[in-house]
């Protein structure tokens, strides 16, 4: 089952890319034409860009001295290399600075650089000279170097390698100046914040001599450590004493919740390693043993069992009495460390209350010292920064930086890249005109709409019939068939048909076979005549028409209205050989519809009409019969449990969506055996089967 899916799937793609090529090729002079359109308008657009050159110098950007008036592990901590090459970066795209390059160069005198419409205003002239700058010059990182590659677009190519030379100078000079202005502005400051600190170191010593001597603290550091020693040895005592206390009192606790049962107090933990229990323990254990190997030999009455049972019976006394002699002695200690614990708090809070004093003394003091200490610290690292920044006014420039390759006037334009802008014009002008074409085709082809449709319902198409050429005056149905006869495409189309029953015909016994249509107009009955007719050329074919409400099959072969068929026969006035019409050039016969009753549903739902139909499918290799239209009555879901197989003709132009997915599921819920569906009056039809196919087919069934 799975195989087949597989092999179905492979054959819905086969033909989606086939109908893909071919409608390429039905559209190929609209698809050349389009593109060409395409191609040209854009040549034309890419041929009126102006040629742009580029230029490119290469410059290092030095990591660069320390941040002025920092230390140098803040410094170091505050940037990296990265961030500071970033700096440079942006600060080359500054419009402060890139308006010394346009005031260098003179660009504002330069045609590119300057407004569409005069401007007088030179403010607004420089501004528009910066931006042009601005967008068309690209720094770029090389790798993870400081080397910048500068690159500038004009379309003057010697405007571009100037601009590019003049980048890297500019901005060496200009980063020179503003360390030298930095320095000498830090060196001021410097100076400035060193008085400063002396002031304050001085302040913050007489302070802390002025606080020592009144507190009179000369000797107050001994005393202090003595008092934290003091303190800390208490603490560590009490933390001892508090840890002894809880694992005693839960000893204390589980004990008097064994309530004096042995067993119970026996897995305590704490009397379990007692070693006068486990000695006891193991004594009663051994008893035990010994007394379990006297049973086995002497009875209850004898003396050895006797002395043996009042051994271990005085050892659990013993055992017993021990256990309560721990559990008081327990108590006892814990009480005994109760009173030590009290006794030890009340040594903490004196020794805290003589501490407090002089830790007060003693936090004033570290502050005041700390103060000192910091402000000395300080002191030092502005005298070291003052140094530096006297030594870097002596710089003229800085000498990690340098022009490492200079850019040349370029010979030939870089934009456009008129190949490269081409090839893609040509490759999109083609994918656009065919998808244009393509959009254009499935919104407009009802055809497609209706194929996608089947498929997602699992209904077969069998056939396209196309659309007949026939003029206001030959309307009839018998001119139409006779036109049909001599209408090569539809012929092949109605033969396409024929082949696709034949080859479902190979799995299922098709011999009856009705033809319905959706609505009235759909050309039902021009199809079961042509379909009945190209049948005939191969086996014996009988046609009925079965739509006694308007019957339209009789007149197509030019009997008279009157003439006897299925209503004459069912009701038994006619026999079945005046009924019967023969074709003189081929082994069709035709059964017409007679009369029209006045209830056609009692005719065909009669056990006469079903039996007629059974005897004529095995008379006739063939049997084909007209059926109404599904849109005006049921008698068609009557006719459909009476044959093998249901042809239904959609007439693709005048039928929607949801008109064929109606009618699908009425014969699918009629439990109807549906062959699959016909598109009738087709404007673009193509053979589903070869002449090979057809021939091979026929010769089968001859055969």
């Amino acid at each position: 089952m799975s195989d087949k899916k597989t092999s179905q799937s492979a054959n819905e793609i086969t033909f989606e890319l086939a109908d893909l090529f071919s409608f390429l090729w039905k559209k190929k002079f609209r698809l050349i034409f389009t593109s060409a359109l395409i191609i040209v308008a854009t040549g034309y657009y890419v041929s009126k860009l102006p040629k742009v050159y580029s230029a490119s110098s290469t410059i290092l950007l030095g990591k660069g001295e320390q941040s002025l008036g920092l230390p140098s592990a803040l410094s170091n901590f505050s940037r990296g290399s990265n961030s500071e090459t970033d700096t440079y970066l942006e600060f080359i795209r500054s419009r402060q600075f890139l308006k010394g390059i346009v005031d260098t160069l003179f660009l504002t005198k330069v045609a590119e650089f300057r407004p569409k419409r005069n401007e007088s205003n030179e403010e607004k002239v420089s501004n528009y000279a910066i931006g042009i700058l601005l967008n068309n010059l690209v720094l770029t990182k090389v790798g993870s170097t400081d080397l910048i590659k500068v690159t500038y677009y004009s379309q003057n190519p010697m405007i571009a390698a100037d601009v590019a030379n003049l980048i890297g100078p500019a901005f060496f000079s200009y980063h020179a100046d503003m360390t030298k202005k930095k320095a000498g502005d830090t060196s001021v400051w410097l100076n400035n914040q060193l008085a400063d600190l002396q002031d304050k170191l001085l302040k913050a010593e007489n302070a802390m001599q002025v606080f020592i001597e009144e507190h009179k603290l000369i000797g107050a550091n001994t005393e202090i450590e003595l008092a934290k020693a003091e303190l800390a040895t208490l603490l560590q005592e009490r933390m001892a004493t508090d840890k002894a206390l809880s694992d005693i009192q839960a000893t204390v606790q589980s004990i008097e919740v064994a309530n004096g049962d042995v067993a119970i107090m026996m897995q305590i933990p704490w009397v379990m390693n007692n070693p006068m229990v486990e000695n006891l323990r193991n004594n009663i254990l051994s008893k035990e043993q010994n007394f379990a190997e006297l049973k086995k030999r002497y009875k209850s009455k004898h003396h050895k069992f006797i002395v043996a049972q009042g051994a271990i019976n005085d050892l659990k006394t013993e055992q017993k009495n021990l256990l309560n002699r721990l559990a008081v002695g327990l108590k006892q200690s814990m009480a005994t460390l109760v009173q030590r614990l009290q006794d030890l708090q009340k040594k903490i809070e004196v020794t805290k209350a003589r501490f407090s004093g002089l830790s007060r003394y003693e936090v004033e003091l570290v502050k005041l010292k700390r103060g000192i200490e910091t402000t000395q610290n300080l002191y030092q690292v502005f005298v070291s920064r003052l140094q530096e920044t006297e030594l870097l006014k002596g710089l003229d420039k800085n000498k990690e930086f340098a022009v490492i390759d200079y850019a040349v006037i370029p010979q030939n334009p870089t934009k456009p890249r008129v190949v490269m802008l081409m090839s893609v014009t040509v490759l999109l002008a083609v994918v656009f005109s065919s998808g244009f074409w393509l959009i254009l085709h499935l919104v407009s082809d009802r055809k497609t709409r209706l194929k996608q449709l089947l498929r997602s319902l699992d209904v077969p198409l069998l056939g396209e019939i196309p659309k007949l050429k026939t003029k206001a005056s030959a309307k009839s149905i018998a001119n139409v068939v006779d036109i049909g006869q001599l209408d090569r495409q539809f012929s092949e189309a109605i033969r396409s048909l024929r082949t696709e029953v034949l080859v479902r015909s190979d799995n299922l016994e098709n011999r009856i076979i009705a033809l319905t249509g959706i609505k009235n107009g759909d050309g039902k009955t021009t199809l079961s005549i042509s379909l009945a007719l190209a049948f005939a050329k191969l086996e014996k074919v009988i046609l009925i028409d079965s739509d006694l409400r308007s019957p339209a099959i009789a007149k197509s072969f030019g009997l008279d209205k009157d003439h006897p068929g299925i209503s004459n026969l069912i009701s038994r006035q006619v026999p079945f050989s005046e009924c019967v019409f023969r074709h003189p050039d081929s082994k069709l016969r035709v059964l017409p519809s007679g009369p029209i009753p006045a209830d056609p549903m009692i005719y065909i739902s009669t056990s006469r009409f079903a039996q007629l139909i059974k005897k004529l499918g095995v008379v006739y290799e063939r049997v084909v019969l007209e059926t109404p239209s599904l849109d005006t009555v049921s008698d068609t879901f009557v006719l459909s449990r009476l044959v093998d197989g249901i042809i239904l003709v959609c007439d693709v132009e005048n039928t929607d969506n949801d008109s064929l997915i109606e009618a699908i599921q009425r014969l699918r819920e009629m439990g109807a055996p549906l062959l699959g569906v016909v598109f009738n009056k087709v404007k673009d039809v193509k053979s589903r089967f070869s002449k090979h196919q057809v021939k091979a087919l026929a010769v089968k069934k001859s055969t």
